[in-house]
């Protein structure tokens, strides 16, 4: 079953891979980046048929680019987050990215009749702020966030995830 998917994120590391697995599937891929400066960059590494894949210019947290993205897709795979190279000073500059970015993808993916919507995710949302120790994790589970100690990339996947 092949069509149209969304991933956002098309820079990253895991949308590298999921843009390479539709393609080689037969699927053609709407991506995201910051800047569209970047797209000749972003396809030399991605290395796949230029034809299957189209890149909008969207922002986790700007509205502008992703209606364009979505239009005509009916799947897509959220997997943009901020991840940064160091702690920032303040969390929210992950947290409210990463909140807002995944239900402004959820907005326009529902606003764009998208029937399969996945949000990746990261074991930072579930295995931080607890005691040291063996630990059986279910479903069940998410990161305590007022745990002393969780670092905001954890705080902020958390949050994305649970709103």
């Amino acid at each position: 079953m092949a069509g149209t998917a969304f991933v956002s994120g098309g820079s990253g590391y895991i949308a590298g891979f999921l843009i390479r697995q539709l393609i080689e599937n037969g699927w053609t891929v709407h991506t995201s980046i910051r800047s569209l400066a970047r797209e000749s960059e972003v396809r030399g590494w991605l290395n796949v048929a230029n034809d299957r894949l189209e890149f909008f210019q969207a922002d986790l947290s700007r509205d502008d680019g992703w209606a364009e993205a979505m239009a005509g897709c009916t799947h897509v795979a959220h997997v943009a987050s901020p991840f940064p190279l160091n702690v920032p000073k303040n969390p929210d500059d992950l947290i409210i990215p990463a909140r807002e970015g995944a239900l402004r993808a959820l907005r326009f993916a529902k606003a764009a009749g998208v029937k399969r919507f996945v949000l990746t995710s990261s074991v930072a949302a579930v295995a931080y702020g607890r005691p040291k120790g063996d630990y059986m994790f279910t479903e069940k589970d998410w990161t305590d966030i007022t745990y002393p100690g969780v670092m905001p990339y954890p705080q902020s996947k958390t949050i994305a995830e649970r709103s």
